[in-house]
C-alpha cells in the first residue's frame, strides 16, 4: 500500500499532467478469490481502455538474506519492452535493484494482476517470493527491507510514467 500512495504522491510532485489517466487503486479480498479486482475489472465501465495494470506482491522482504536486493520482475511476455524500461531505469537512476525477469505469456495465478491478465490487459508485477513468514504472525515490520521498498518504488514510478506518456506501448 505505502508503495503505491508513494507512486501517487510522485504523480502529483511532477506537477506535469500525463497523457493517460491514471487510476490508483487498492484491492481487498486477494486471497478469498482475488474478489476486489475482479469486481473492478467486471464493473469498471472503461475496462477496454486500460493500457496495463501494475501489482505488487510482499515488495518489502527478503527471501534470501545474502540477497537483498532482489526482486522477481513478471510482466507480459508480448511486451518486451517492460523488461527494456526497468533495464535502464536501473542504470540511469542507480535503483540497488537485481531483477529476477519473468516475461509470462499470461501472467495469472493468485495475485490479483490474474484478473486483468485474463482480459489481455498486460501486466507488470513486482514480488520479491514467498519468505518463510508469509501470513504468519512473525512477519514483522522490523523485517521489512525498507530500501528495496524504496527502489521497488522508484522502478515502479518510472514504469507508470512511461505507460502514462505513450500513445502506443511497443511490442
Amino acid at each position: 500500500m505505502s508503495a503505491v500512495l508513494q507512486i501517487a504522491r510522485a504523480f502529483l510532485a511532477t506537477g506535469v499532467q500525463p497523457e493517460w489517466t491514471v487510476i490508483f487503486a487498492f484491492w481487498d479480498g486477494e486471497e478469498k478469490g482475488l474478489l476486489g479486482s475482479k469486481y473492478f475489472t467486471m464493473n469498471f465501465p472503461g475496462i477496454s481502455q486500460v493500457k496495463a495494470y501494475l501489482n505488487f506482491d510482499m515488495i518489502g522482504r527478503n527471501n534470501k538474506a545474502d540477497m537483498p536486493e532482489h526482486v522477481v520482475y513478471f510482466y507480459t511476455e508480448a511486451y518486451p519492452v517492460f523488461g527494456d524500461w526497468l533495464k535502464n531505469d536501473i542504470l540511469s537512476y542507480g535503483l540497488n535493484l537485481k531483477p529476477d525477469y519473468r516475461p509470462w505469456d499470461r501472467p495469472v495465478g493468485g495475485s490479483d494482476n490474474a484478473s486483468f491478465a485474463v482480459l489481455d490487459i498486460p501486466v507488470i508485477w513486482y514480488h520479491t517470493d514467498g519468505h518463510p513468514d508469509y501470513h504468519m504472525p512473525g512477519d514483522k515490520t522490523e523485517k521489512i527491507n525498507w530500501d528495496k521498498v524504496v527502489n521497488i518504488t522508484k522502478a515502479s514510478f518510472l514504469n507508470m510514467w512511461n505507460l502514462a506518456n505513450r500513445k502506443e506501448i511497443e511490442q
